[in-house]
């Protein structure tokens, strides 16, 4: 019978870890399915910008609704409305993309019930800079069947944090932040 047992427990557990990766997604994030973006505002024009160049991975947990994500944007890949913007975005004063080429964002998603409804947010900290500081998203996980299709997080800050301009208070120092991951 105690050879009998052995074989039968390890393929209970086999059977078993096999469920849990199964409600685990791995993904390797890359300009084809992530999205990075912002929008700031100045006193003479709005300024929408995006990264060309992300790369990171995310994990996301389906059993549990949680996740980790972890993203790096190139500084120099910044997609703005024209190269005089885009020349002052990169500049010292603002990104500073020369002392540093890339900004990092590494956090974790989880849910959180907030006047009864189910909600998640994606809690982490933005390097920017050189300097890093905390950073929290709405996030929006968008399913089809069990399987988890898309995430779509959206954040405030102020640059100021970062020591990044407001060009002598013409830039609103509170940038609108989104992100979308699709999940291919």
């Amino acid at each position: 019978m105690k050879n009998g047992f052995f074989p039968a427990v390890f393929l209970l557990a086999l059977m078993t870890s096999g469920q849990a990766l199964a409600a685990r997604q791995d993904l390797v994030l890359s300009p084809v399915n992530t999205q990075a973006r912002l929008h700031a505002r100045s006193a003479l024009t709005d300024i929408d910008g995006s990264f060309g160049d992300v790369s990171g991975t995310l994990t996301y947990d389906l059993d549990r609704q949680t996740c980790h994500v972890d993203m790096t944007m190139n500084v120099n890949s910044l997609k703005v409305g024209s190269a005089v913007m885009k020349q002052i975005m990169l500049s010292g004063i603002m990104l500073d993309s020369d002392s540093h080429p890339v900004m990092r964002y590494a956090g974790d998603c989880r849910p959180k019930i907030t006047k009864g409804q189910l909600q998640t947010e994606l809690a982490g900290q933005l390097t920017m800079r050189g300097q890093t500081h905390p950073l929290v998203f709405t996030t929006e996980l968008q399913f089809q069947g069990n399987t988890l299709m898309r995430i779509v997080s959206r954040g405030t800050f102020d640059q100021r944090q970062w020591g990044v301009s407001t060009l002598l208070h013409s830039v609103n120092p509170m940038v609108k932040v989104e992100t979308i991951i699709l999940m291919k």
